[in-house]
């Protein structure tokens, strides 16, 4: 025979199954908070690293980096048109004398180096005669004399003698075409020829390449200071 529940006993489960129920809800709602809670660290973690990676990519500091790197090129590109312009520049001194060289410039000294220094037409800046005229030293062939700042003002001024770094180069004409050149420069005063580097080359051959040449200095010591050229420059 059953034993009938007792009334409290009734009540007594009743009440505990409710509370069970009523605590399942409550549960959910603090795990979903937990989670969320969670989550949202996650995401504040996830944002905060995303906002770093963006302070360095996309944020200020990034476009800072932009605008220094912007200025950069900007600075290349100025460089660039400096080099742009410099390279005009040389176009231009092409026609009046960049690829010409110095005015002031001497010569090199010593074959190996002065040929090439010739023939890249190095000394085209110079002040010039006006045109080839037949050479009235002994050197029979059309000639075209060029001189450098330094000997242009020294004959200006009608020097007696002239200063160190003073030079000359002298076209040797074969027809219409430059054959070979004769070049002189200063290189010590109160020595007479001996002061000079004397220099000489027609085709391959070489005839003067050294100071106080006997060959070169026998004809031009009648000139003021070894310098015959006519001046003003004709």
């Amino acid at each position: 025979m059953t034993t009938p529940l007792r009334p409290a006993l009734v009540l007594f489960l009743a009440f505990a199954g409710a509370c069970d129920d009523a605590a399942d809800p409550a549960d959910t709602a603090v795990d979903t908070a937990a989670d969320t809670a969670a989550d949202g660290d996650s995401s504040g973690a996830s944002q905060g690293s995303d906002d770093g990676n963006g302070d360095g990519a996309s944020g200020g500091p990034a476009t800072s980096g932009a605008t220094t790197t912007a200025g950069t090129t900007a600075s290349a590109d100025d460089g660039g048109n400096g080099d742009d312009g410099a390279s005009a520049d040389g176009s231009n001194g092409t026609d009046g004398g960049n690829t010409t060289g110095d005015a002031d410039e001497p010569p090199p000294q010593g074959d190996a180096a002065l040929r090439p220094w010739l023939a890249d037409g190095s000394y085209l800046g110079w002040a010039a005669e006006s045109g080839v005229h037949t050479s009235a030293g002994p050197h029979g062939m059309g000639v075209r004399t060029f001189v450098n700042d330094v000997l242009f003002a020294s004959l200006s001024a009608g020097n007696a003698e002239h200063p160190v770094g003073a030079a000359i180069v002298k076209e040797l004409y074969d027809g219409d075409a430059v054959g070979g050149w004769a070049v002189m420069r200063k290189l010590a005063t109160g020595q007479g020829g001996d002061g000079w580097y004397w220099y000489e080359v027609v085709g391959d051959a070489i005839y003067a390449d050294d100071t106080g040449v006997a060959l070169c200095t026998g004809c031009h010591g009648m000139g003021t200071d070894y310098v015959r050229t006519p001046f003003p420059l004709q």
